[in-house]
């Protein structure tokens, strides 16, 4: 994840409170988990959005959680954009290692399906995170970035 994938929309997160905040960063943490490779930059965003957010008890965000649990939590408890946002986080987070996994998939299903997301609006957040990316990519080149 770089740096521009490291912040979340600012205005979205002043709409929750504390237990949502919470519940939207577990949910990210929860996600860097599903392939099995715990990144310690991930876990040092996580921690990071805690702070700059100002999520009361960070510790809360990092309590173990069943899939079951969070899905549970989920439901109905986002306004429809935060939920949005933490399916665009999802999708983003998923993209950024080139490496989206068939379970990373399923999860942000499940997740957008607790939101009462439907799978055409699941669709279209995925293919604006592509194309997002995408341009992201060649303006590095267009722009020559990475020299």
């Amino acid at each position: 994840m770089n740096d521009s994938e490291k912040k979340l929309d600012k205005q979205v997160m002043t709409l929750l409170d504390e237990d949502q905040k919470v519940l939207f960063l577990k949910t990210l943490l929860f996600a860097s988990k599903i392939d099995g490779k715990v990144d310690d930059q991930e876990i040092r965003f996580i921690k990071k959005m805690a702070q700059k957010y100002k999520v009361q008890d960070a510790k809360k965000v990092f309590e173990n959680i069943t899939k079951e649990n969070l899905l549970t939590s989920l439901s109905g408890n986002l306004p429809r954009r935060g939920a949005l946002e933490l399916v665009k986080e999802l999708f983003l987070m998923g993209h950024v290692d080139t490496d989206f996994c068939v379970e990373e998939i399923l999860f942000v299903s499940d997740v957008g399906k607790a939101l009462g997301l439907n799978q055409e609006k699941l669709e279209q957040i995925s293919h604006w995170v592509i194309d997002y990316l995408i341009l992201k990519e060649q303006g590095t080149i267009i722009f020559e970035e990475n020299n």
